[in-house]
């Protein structure tokens, strides 16, 4: 009778321990945000995980601009420049905590940058021209950065990313008279402009 009894006192605890453990699954965050580095750098973020890792998922806009000048006064020349570039970037970060909604990040990603430029003269004085270029870049950063969580909903984060990064890319320029190609490539490890950002992210899980 009394190993009936210890049994069954055994079986509840189990099935008790069970339900109480479906009853509280780890939760499953996934977060939307804004990245900022510069005037003419930012980008859009998307992570998904736990408390504790993150997959992380970058797209950012590295530069935008467009420029035009004419008729100047001291030589007469018209300026017309325009510029683009993006960057898409794939890791995960792990998440350190450090004080109440504060945590420490780090982590490591990869991705690639992509850059186009053109500028064309046209002048009384001087001879037209117009040249353009373009680059890839391929790159591994290391993340190391703090976050900090209002309300388990609304997320600021700032971040540096430095890393190795390779980049090839050519220049064609068009004169009257004849065309020049360049072709251009350089490797560099460290920090650019851009390997610092600060970011704002709405965060939600369940």
């Amino acid at each position: 009778m009394k190993t009936r009894t210890l049994l069954i006192a055994i079986v509840t605890i189990l099935v008790s321990s069970g339900l109480f453990a479906q009853e509280s699954p780890p939760i499953h965050y996934k977060q939307f945000g804004f990245n900022f580095s510069s005037l003419n750098s930012f980008g859009l973020h998307f992570k998904t995980g736990n408390e504790k890792t993150l997959f992380r998922l970058n797209l950012l806009a590295l530069d935008l601009g467009q420029n035009s000048e004419w008729g100047r006064p001291q030589d007469s020349i018209d300026l017309k420049s325009s510029s683009f570039g993006f960057g898409i970037r794939a890791g995960f970060e792990k998440h350190i905590p450090v004080a109440a909604r504060f945590d420490f990040i780090w982590g490591i990603e990869a991705g690639i940058n992509m850059n186009y430029q053109k500028m064309k003269q046209h002048g009384i004085y001087y001879n037209d021209y117009e040249t353009s270029s373009w680059s890839v870049a391929p790159l591994i950063d290391v993340v190391l950065g703090a976050t900090y969580t209002i309300s388990d909903h609304l997320v600021f984060g700032a971040e540096i990313t430095p890393g190795i990064r390779y980049s090839f890319g050519k220049t064609k320029s068009t004169y009257p008279n004849n065309t020049i190609e360049t072709t251009d490539s350089d490797f560099s490890f460290g920090f650019s402009n851009n390997s610092a950002n600060l970011s704002v992210a709405y965060r939600f899980g369940k």
